[in-house]
């Protein structure tokens, strides 16, 4: 049995940037800096964690007010054994298991990134090991301008998603069964079929 949801909120953000505090000022900042300039809202938690709130309450509200978390899994990342992006990756998976049906996903909740090597023999004994198939690595061409590489990989894949939002909502139209089948969770139908907190428009 699964842990339901008893709602979903409306997005303030595309998406939630999970990464390593070692990662911070010279890379998952950059990358912040980068999607917002191109009309990315991207939760990251020294500009949006709303301090006097127990911590674990704002990130659990951060990835449940992002429509994607996108996990930064670095070496410094994998030398963590324990750490917030762990709670973060468990309340991702929450959420996703949430968005499942029978048929598949409705959308695609978690995007994990690897900046390590796939042969890396940490993977398997970390709890990335699960997620591998859902990621990407970034080449080794790519090392250098990982903040690039990223940006590329995260915005080909919120167009991906917002592309299956525009068939659900073209299917719910046509489906009263679809659209009783989701309203029996409040904001899961407004979740799938529209692409909060604004539609992406990128050349």
């Amino acid at each position: 049995m699964r842990w339901q949801l008893s709602s979903f909120p409306k997005c303030t953000h595309h998406a939630f940037l999970s990464h390593c505090a070692e990662d911070r000022a010279a890379f998952a900042e950059p990358l912040h800096r980068k999607l917002q300039r191109n009309a990315v809202e991207a939760w990251i938690d020294q500009s949006d964690y709303y301090y006097g709130r127990d911590s674990r309450t704002a990130l659990k509200d951060g990835i449940l007010r992002s429509r994607h978390a996108i996990f930064l899994i670095t070496d410094a990342m994998l030398n963590h054994s324990r750490g917030w992006c762990h709670l973060e990756l468990g309340y991702s998976e929450l959420i996703q298991t949430n968005l499942t049906t029978r048929g598949g996903n409705y959308c695609n909740n978690m995007l994990p990134l690897f900046f390590v090597d796939q042969t890396d023999p940490r993977l398997p004994r970390s709890v990335w090991q699960a997620s591998r198939d859902r990621g990407r690595f970034c080449p080794a061409f790519a090392v250098r301008r990982q903040v690039d590489w990223a940006y590329s990989e995260i915005l080909g894949y919120l167009q991906r998603e917002q592309s299956l939002a525009a068939n659900y909502r073209a299917e719910c139209g046509a489906s009263p069964k679809l659209r009783d089948d989701l309203a029996a969770i409040p904001g899961l139908q407004d979740r799938i079929t529209k692409f909060h907190p604004s539609r992406l428009r990128i050349r």
